[in-house]
């Protein structure tokens, strides 16, 4: 099997499960007599296609069975770990032939308890903006003021991703005839932008602060009224139950993000409170000191998000494990593939792109072979994380995969260091004149 970019090693129908990307536990891990598998009744109710076996390989073990087993510590943490990984992966493969299914029904049956936290979310966010925006102008606190940017841009980027997915959603054939997800990775990427221009804004306006230490005014100020900070206690109380709510439906991708966001807002929101607070009592450097902390918390947690969405759009692998679960379901799908010969998944935008290769007997019929890689294809399509999959039919596997395509690079040129870059473009060797230098003349 090539899982990315290995050379031609076809995975044969297996006997043992190990082929499947199950693997050996480590050297110290126990002996098989060592840990008997104790099969949990909904693993084994529920999985009704297993034609590999693998449940048998699901280990349960308590962590008094495993103290018992494996008195050190260390030796003791590796086994559970491993154990704990290749459970989750014989779950993941053995739930995987009826994830469209199952996912349809679990929606129509917990739809509306997304929907509600979605909504709930909306509405707090936009509450939790007028909020601060009051506190900030009433106190003059840039802390406060940075904690009302963030928010504000937690309602700008609610409205970003909903113009974006409903754009991806709307189909034509014609002008995008696979689709348009990737607007949604586009408008994350600019927002993205935008809040890190935000934060860059406020990193300037606090230090101008602190430079011109306009401090006692502020004081004065702030220590009048503290309505304001009441108001936004309980704003971040409302997005701790918030939190609450959501974390508990976090195997929903939308509640998963919410809880995560009201998770961040409910950090930023108390240090901003906390400095605010801290400024008006102690010293008044700490309200410019707290924006500039949160304008740099800001800044690098959008430029990460940025940057990891820029990898999908150019293309970047998927993780080993979905590779083997892709190579699990190829090898399962139908008694007439012999081998499979390469599985690649990439993204393309959020969600990935799947090209596998598959072996049938040269004297398959055509239709045969047809019905077993279109079959195939919907299968991956049925995936909550696949875009669009290519299912490539043959007959022998002695060929090298790379063959079959254009090349994506000669094979010849080396990588160069940036160093051998600007040497290129200023011409810092001796004798030689740069790009620059030569346009320059």
């Amino acid at each position: 099997m090539e899982n990315q970019n290995q050379d031609n090693n076809p995975v044969q129908i297996p006997t043992l499960p190990e082929a499947s990307g199950i693997s050996s536990p480590p050297q110290h891990d126990p002996s098989p007599a060592a840990v008997q598998p104790s099969i949990t009744g909904s693993r084994a109710s529920d999985d009704r296609f297993d034609p590999l076996f693998l449940r048998q390989h699901l280990k349960e073990r308590s962590e008094a069975e495993l103290k018992d087993l494996y008195p050190d510590a260390k030796r003791r943490k590796k086994v559970k770990e491993f154990y704990t990984r290749q459970n989750g992966l014989v779950d993941d493969f053995l739930n995987s032939h009826e994830e469209e299914a199952r996912d349809a029904q679990d929606q129509a049956k917990h739809g509306w308890k997304v929907r509600l936290a979605v909504n709930a979310s909306s509405l707090v966010n936009f509450c939790l903006f007028i909020i601060q925006l009051y506190a900030a102008i009433s106190t003059g606190s840039l802390a406060l003021f940075a904690t009302a940017a963030d928010a504000f841009m937690d309602l700008v980027s609610s409205t970003v991703m909903l113009i974006t997915s409903r754009v991806a959603a709307t189909p034509s054939q014609l002008k995008y005839p696979v689709g348009r997800t990737r607007v949604e990775t586009i408008g994350i990427i600019m927002f993205c932008s935008l809040m890190s221009t935000v934060a860059v804004q406020l990193l300037v306006e606090s230090a101008r602060k602190l430079a011109d230490r306009a401090g006692a005014a502020h004081v004065d100020r702030t220590t009048k009224n503290v309505l304001p900070y009441i108001f936004v206690g309980l704003a971040i109380s409302a997005k701790l139950c918030l939190f609450i709510y959501c974390f508990s439906l976090r195997r929903y991708p939308a509640a998963r993000i919410f809880s995560i966001d009201h998770r961040n807002d409910i950090i930023v929101n108390s240090f901003g409170l906390l400095m605010s607070i801290l400024s008006t009592r102690l010293v008044w450097f700490l309200d410019p000191l707290g924006a500039i902390l949160i304008a740099l918390l800001i800044l690098f947690s959008w430029a990460s998000t940025a940057f990891e969405h820029v990898f999908f759009l150019v293309g970047k692998s998927a993780p080993q494990e979905f590779l083997n679960k892709l190579t699990y379901l190829a090898l399962t799908h139908d008694e007439q593939i012999r081998k499979v010969d390469t599985v690649r998944a990439y993204h393309s935008g959020q969600r990935y792109y799947v090209e596998v290769d598959i072996i049938l007997d040269e004297e398959t019929p055509l239709k045969v072979s047809h019905d077993v890689a279109e079959s195939l294809q919907r299968k991956f399509e049925g995936l909550a994380d696949v875009e669009r999959s290519f299912v490539h039919v043959d007959y022998e596997d002695t060929h090298l995969p790379h063959k079959e395509h254009k090349p994506v690079c000669d094979g010849k040129s080396k990588g160069r260091s940036v160093k051998q870059l600007m040497g290129d473009l200023f011409g810092r060797k001796s004798g030689e004149r740069g790009v620059f230098a030569t346009s320059m003349a």
